[in-house]
């Protein structure tokens, strides 16, 4: 089982480097990483979550499709190249 840091306000994954999916092996490595995030930032400890991996959902969002105009359910940390309301998405 593996573990990821969650912010309890928006449901998305916080991570300490350019890996937007980094997940920790053990939940005392993941409480480090946590901290250090923390410290880092200035925030309370209380503001991150651990989660284990295999149950962590990303939180949803609506936008409009920008080809149909159709609204169309996306994850919130979907990469903008994969979002059909980017222009970037339909030129690829």
């Amino acid at each position: 089982m593996s573990y990821v840091i969650v912010a309890k306000g928006t449901g998305l994954i916080v991570t300490d480097g350019p890996n937007k999916t980094r997940a920790y092996k053990t939940f005392p490595a993941a409480a480090a990483t946590r901290t250090r995030l923390c410290r880092k930032a200035g925030w309370s400890v209380d503001q991150l979550k651990i989660v284990a991996r295999d149950t962590y959902r990303a939180p949803k969002m609506t936008v409009k499709n920008l080809m149909s105009g159709a609204p169309v359910e996306i994850d919130a940390d979907t990469p903008w190249c994969c979002n059909p309301a980017s222009e970037t998405y339909w030129s690829m």
